[in-house]
């Protein structure tokens, strides 16, 4: 039997890594849990309660991890309902930015994926912090990087092709304030940590960015065995 390990990926917002953890989950048979996606989930349930998002301890009890299921095929249901596109418009994410700056939040999503993690290997994990805080002892820890422009450009792409249409000014306007956001908050800011493996995209393919992780992880696994 060939031996998993677990994997973390930071890096900015639209860098591409739910892409890459996606290609990679399904290339490798691993699970993928995605930080930002529950920070989402958060924000999209305080929106619909209409919540204070000054008031963190009323965010925080307002949401059980029993309300909330990944499926198979990634689908993120919460509550019993389909939420995979409400929470990737821009009004959850820039919630999303703000109440991941709250550290009772933070560490209550770290404390599930870590105990996931723990009890099973193979899981992949990206965030802005999932390489120092979410799983520090990944066996392989990347950093993605892509200029902001790039970023932006991707991004309307991509949701153009989910039937969602968005300006790129507005979009690259909004990358750069989360950029600044994510970069300068005081709790687990947006960082390049020690053992991390850096990857700049800007000037690759979605395929030639995947190939160079999965050559990565795959010479990693092989020093395992």
């Amino acid at each position: 039997m060939t031996k998993k390990i677990n994997i973390a990926i930071d890096g900015p917002s639209g860098v591409g890594k739910t892409v890459m953890s996606n290609m990679l989950a399904k290339k490798l048979g691993y699970k993928f849990l995605s930080s930002g996606s529950f920070y989402r989930v958060i924000a999209f349930n305080a929106i619909k309660q209409n919540l204070d998002f000054k008031n963190e301890k009323q965010i925080n009890e307002s949401w059980e991890f029993d309300d909330l299921n990944i499926t198979e095929d990634g689908k993120i249901i919460f509550k019993g309902n389909d939420i995979s596109l409400s929470i990737r418009n821009d009004e959850v994410s820039q919630a999303a930015s703000k109440i991941a700056k709250f550290a009772s939040i933070r560490k209550k999503v770290n404390l599930f994926i870590q105990d996931f993690a723990n009890k099973h290997k193979g899981i992949i994990v990206d965030g802005r912090d999932a390489t120092y805080r979410i799983l520090p002892n990944a066996e392989v820890k990347f950093f993605l990087w892509a200029s902001a422009e790039i970023r932006a450009k991707r991004r309307v792409k991509q949701d153009a092709e989910m039937g969602i249409i968005s300006n790129y000014n507005d979009v690259l306007e909004s990358i750069k304030i989360r950029d600044y956001n994510d970069m300068n908050r005081d709790i687990d800011p947006l960082k390049v940590s020690e053992g991390s493996i850096e990857i700049d995209s800007s000037n690759m393919s979605v395929e030639e960015n995947f190939k160079v992780m999965l050559d990565i992880v795959n010479e990693k696994v092989g020093n395992y065995e």
